[in-house]
């Protein structure tokens, strides 16, 4: 529906395009210029929105054993014991709040979220430790996550595990 929206948007925007370059009076050959302009950002915009929507429709990881797979827009999965470097470092993020007419409005709010770098055999996984609706990680899920980390054994991993079971202890150790 949002794509299909969104390419009938990018055609208008070509038509208005289209109408203010050729003008009533234009020949043929630049009326159909411009209707390829047109047919070209509505294309563009469909494709954009269908991407949007894809990747946040396809947003998932999940664990399997020692094999970590998180999926966007692809999908990557690495085997945490054959791990060649971990990280685990706070980023900012801008929160976003929901007011009750659905838009959605930047709050300014910076949110510290964890993200956990996993390089193993030439693949690379990042995995946000916080959906995006700004909730944390369960406890329960970050202890499952540590535990089949504790198996690396690469540099940083020993920290990782250990930042994961404090986290799952007390959330609030992300301020400091």
């Amino acid at each position: 529906m949002a794509t299909g929206a969104a390419g009938c948007f990018g055609y208008i925007v070509g038509l208005f395009a289209m109408w203010a370059t050729a003008g009533r009076d234009a020949d043929p050959s630049a009326l159909s210029v411009s209707f390829v302009l047109a047919a070209m950002l509505a294309l563009v915009a469909a494709v954009g929105a269908g991407l949007a929507i894809a990747f946040v429709s396809r947003a998932g990881a999940w664990l399997e054993g020692t094999f970590l797979t998180v999926r966007n827009l692809t999908t990557r999965t690495v085997n945490l014991a054959l791990a060649r470097s971990v990280t685990l470092r706070a980023i900012s993020d801008t929160q976003a709040a929901v007011p009750s007419d659905g838009g959605v409005v930047l709050t300014g709010v910076a949110v510290r979220t964890p993200l956990l770098t996993v390089v193993a055999g030439g693949t690379t996984v990042r995995l946000r430790l916080r959906s995006r609706d700004g909730t944390l990680l369960p406890p329960a899920q970050m202890l499952v996550l540590a535990d089949a980390l504790a198996v690396a054994r690469c540099p940083a991993a020993a920290e990782a595990v250990a930042w994961l079971r404090t986290m799952a202890a007390d959330p609030r150790t992300l301020l400091l």
